[in-house]
């Protein structure tokens, strides 16, 4: 069976792009003739052998969110691909230039197409354009995306209630994949005290925001509901944000903009924190929460969304709690004080490192996509 994977983003700081490299480099270590197409900039490490960057014929910045730039392949090129190359089944991970141009080929081609939808588009448009025209817009388009799939994968259950309401895709087409990263990166992670000394973190009690710094990560909220917090409590704590955006080095009390860390550092970044926040009210996973859980850190999250499956898996490892300023307050300030309690949070936290292995994800991934191609040539 020959896999070609497309997506539009490759060795980026995100879940999308962490879960194709993960699924990339566990089909070479197996031996599954699997290739991932990316149309982005970044130039991966030299250790994917089957990874290639497709031609670009033009790149514009995205609409309402210039932190991202829609980069266009040639179509010829990839239709060219797939009709000499003869991959049996095509896999879309992102609806974007690149995923059009590859769905549009398969279809050509009569080439089976399967995907992941990982991120809950409409609900990004929203918050960052509040209107609810291009919110509607951007379904429609998804619906259409999506119609001709054999099946999509999701990652979260949340996530499929989106999947069947808001782009109509049939519940009997959808898979959820077991959650799973690669542990391996874990085992040697060196401590993060030069970080401390770097930034001159003086406050007793270190809180962690990971991601992008944008509407869509309700940020704003999490940056008010802090401020707020330490100029009431005087918390001899700090929050520490990671990530870019628009809110980077926005006004924020006894913090510290990291700003975006290549995958190594951030690991180190996770060894010197007690908790982790996360108030975003789109992800349809929660990629970091997963590997803050796996660091021993306790977690606050939205109730909306997929991250509070992370967290309620095991209740006694987390908190998940409404977008109500005076509960995160309350929450954020139980953590501060009360360290015996986040040492309890965080060994529990660590239990669950044994339930996200990468390879139970993977496997279930190749089996799925080798069943679909099967049923299709029946």
């Amino acid at each position: 069976m020959k896999i070609y994977l497309f997506t539009d983003t490759f060795y980026d700081t995100n879940g999308t792009s962490t879960f194709i490299e993960d699924i990339a480099r566990m089909s070479q270590l197996h031996n599954i003739n699997l290739k991932v197409f990316f149309s982005n900039q970044k130039t991966p490490s030299s250790f994917y052998k089957n990874v290639t960057s497709v031609k670009k014929i033009a790149k514009f910045k995205m609409p309402f969110y210039p932190q991202f730039s829609l980069i266009f392949p040639s179509y010829f090129q990839i239709k060219k691909l797939l009709r000499e190359e003869k991959p049996d089944i095509i896999h879309i991970s992102t609806p974007g230039p690149l995923g059009f141009c590859a769905q549009r080929a398969a279809k050509k081609l009569a080439i089976p197409i399967v995907g992941t939808y990982h991120t809950n588009h409409p609900s990004y448009i929203y918050e960052n354009t509040h209107s609810k025209f291009l919110e509607n817009i951007s379904k429609r388009v998804l619906i259409n995306f999506y119609k001709d799939f054999s099946l999509v994968f999701t990652r979260s259950k949340e996530n499929k209630k989106l999947m069947i309401n808001d782009i109509k895709i049939d519940s009997s087409k959808i898979k959820k994949i077991p959650i799973g990263i690669n542990l391996q990166k874990f085992n040697n992670i060196n401590h993060g005290k030069y970080l401390i000394e770097k930034y001159k973190i003086k406050e007793k009690v270190k809180f962690l925001y990971v991601g992008r710094l944008t509407d869509e990560k309700n940020i704003k909220f999490l940056i008010d509901t802090w401020n707020e917090l330490i100029e009431e409590k005087r918390l001899d704590a700090a929050l520490i944000m990671v990530g870019a955006g628009k809110y980077l080095n926005y006004p924020l009390k006894n913090a510290y903009y990291f700003g975006e860390m290549q995958k190594e550092e951030l690991l180190s970044v996770y060894t010197i924190s007690d908790v982790f926040l996360f108030p975003s009210i789109t992800d349809t996973l929660g990629q970091v929460v997963i590997e803050a859980q796996i660091s021993g850190l306790p977690a606050i999250v939205s109730n909306i969304g997929g991250p509070k499956e992370i967290i309620k898996k095991e209740p006694k490892s987390g908190i998940v709690k409404k977008i109500d300023k005076e509960k995160w307050k309350k929450a954020i300030t139980k953590l501060y004080e009360k360290k015996q309690f986040r040492k309890k949070l965080s060994k529990a936290s660590k239990k669950k490192k044994h339930r996200y292995d990468i390879l139970k994800s993977f496997e279930y991934f190749i089996d799925i996509h080798q069943k679909v191609l099967t049923k299709d040539k029946v």
